[in-house]
């Protein structure tokens, strides 16, 4: 049995080599990295942002891996479609299928060489980031403070850190029950949704700023940060009155141990905010204790900081940039596998254009998975800007059940997306790149080879 495995897997690492040699020889690979090459550079070029360092900074990463992204998933669906579809319409492929080669061992050597080539220009793709992004930073004319300031907002990966709630989980669904039990909770509201409800307003509760009012929280440190890195905090206000006129506080921030430090800012309603937080506050420190002080007295607007669920926010440095874009160019290979498993599964299936039409379209219907969760979750197609909304009929309740089962399918490829967390300069963990291999390989690809394989062995050659 081993011996008979051995062999096969000989014949597919053969046929992926293959498929990469034959992608070299039709200059498919030299014209695709000629493209990738000249986008990566071209476009931060282009496009040069407010002129600030940061902001150049982050336009090299946030258009070239977007454009990289586009361009390899194209090309994959499109390469995919017409790895087995055109070969046997060309008749090429009884070149190989006389020879003691089994159609899954073709199907598996079809996906591998071109996993190996996305593996390479995804290689091609960080290279070249990570040559543009130390070029810019040290020709830049910017002061040393400037840089430094810009490397710690921008090169650094950093871990998400939400204020302490005042009520646990346990306690919020315990007291939920009780007021079901009771018969005080709305009539058709589960002990769950209730629950749900009772923390979002007590998370909104203790974000309210009365005029000359303050807002206290903790937010845990659950690693012993060096002191090296500062940590940033983003939050947003939003005031009770239509008007936007400039907020001065003072931020007071207070860790175990050490003396408080204050930082003064003037904060606009409705504008995110972003605050630097010293590293040496936070050296060592297994909590900060953070304090908002109005000092708007001539102010009678109340002040939000929690609207919409969105809490103040503690990023804190946790790793190298490098490292995390690293594992983010692995989850997109991830993705890229399974595009190319649908790619091939089309193929096995349908002629060339047509495969390439339906690729496509489940591209599409895959890219639009932030929609179809805002339709699956609101139950609303559109939210009308006047008048009331109108009744549903029986075709609205079914498709909006289809929406419904599709957001389940999409869900872990809006939820394993890296580009909005290497945008943002968060920390992809290690725990999410396995989710992403478990997800997208293990499950999705895993299905969609079985499909393919199968299809491709019950179609006629003639």
């Amino acid at each position: 049995m081993s011996h008979y495995f051995g062999k096969s897997l000989t014949r597919i690492s053969a046929l992926a080599g293959l498929t990469v040699r034959d992608a070299a020889r039709s200059r498919l690979l030299v014209s695709l990295g000629g493209i990738l090459i000249i986008g990566l550079i071209g476009l931060p070029l282009l496009i040069s942002g407010d002129n600030t360092l940061t902001r150049r900074l982050q336009v090299i990463l946030n258009y070239t891996l977007s454009f990289a992204v586009t361009m390899l998933s194209i090309v994959t669906l499109w390469t995919a479609c017409g790895g087995v579809s055109s070969e046997i319409q060309d008749r090429r492929l009884y070149l190989v299928l006389t020879k003691p080669v089994h159609r899954y061992e073709l199907w598996l050597g079809k996906w591998l060489g071109i996993v190996a080539l996305n593996a390479l220009l995804l290689t091609l793709t960080g290279f070249i980031i990570g040559i543009m992004i130390w070029h810019t930073l040290f020709t830049s004319p910017e002061s040393e403070t400037g840089k430094r300031q810009a490397c710690e907002q921008f090169l650094l990966a950093r871990q998400s850190r939400l204020p302490e709630s005042p009520i646990s989980e346990k306690q919020a669904q315990a007291s939920a029950a009780a007021l079901v039990k009771s018969g005080r909770a709305p009539a058709g509201i589960d002990a769950a949704q209730v629950a749900t409800e009772l923390m979002k307003e007590l998370k909104n509760a203790r974000f309210v700023i009365a005029p000359t009012g303050t807002v206290h929280f903790t937010t845990l440190i659950t690693t012993p940060l060096s002191g090296i890195n500062d940590g940033l905090l983003n939050y947003k206000i939003e005031s009770s009155r239509p008007e936007r006129s400039p907020i001065p506080a003072l931020w007071e921030i207070q860790a175990a141990g050490k003396k408080a430090i204050h930082l003064s800012v003037t904060n606009y309603p409705g504008l995110p905010n972003r605050l630097l937080i010293p590293g040496a506050v936070m050296k060592n420190a297994p909590s900060l204790t953070l304090s908002y002080h109005r000092l708007d007295s001539s102010s009678s607007a109340t002040l939000f900081m929690a609207q919409n669920g969105q809490e103040p926010e503690l990023l804190i440095p946790s790793g190298s940039w490098a490292m995390n874009l690293g594992r983010g160019l692995l989850m997109i290979l991830c993705r890229l596998a399974f595009l190319s498993a649908l790619g091939l599964t089309a193929g096995c299936l349908l002629s060339t254009p047509v495969a390439v039409f339906a690729a496509f379209f489940i591209m599409v219907l895959l890219a639009m998975s932030g929609y179809v969760e805002s339709v699956a979750t609101s139950g609303a197609f559109y939210i009308p800007h006047e008048g009331h909304e109108l009744s549903k009929t029986w075709l609205d309740k079914v498709i909006l059940s289809q929406f419904k089962g599709l957001n389940r399918l999409t869900q872990p490829l809006l939820r394993l997306d890296p580009v909005p967390l290497l945008e943002e300069g968060r920390r992809i963990s290690w725990l999410l790149t396995t989710q992403a291999v478990a997800w997208l390989v293990g499950l999705y690809t895993a299905v969609t080879a079985l499909i393919g394989m199968i299809l491709f062995n019950r179609r006629e050659l003639g």
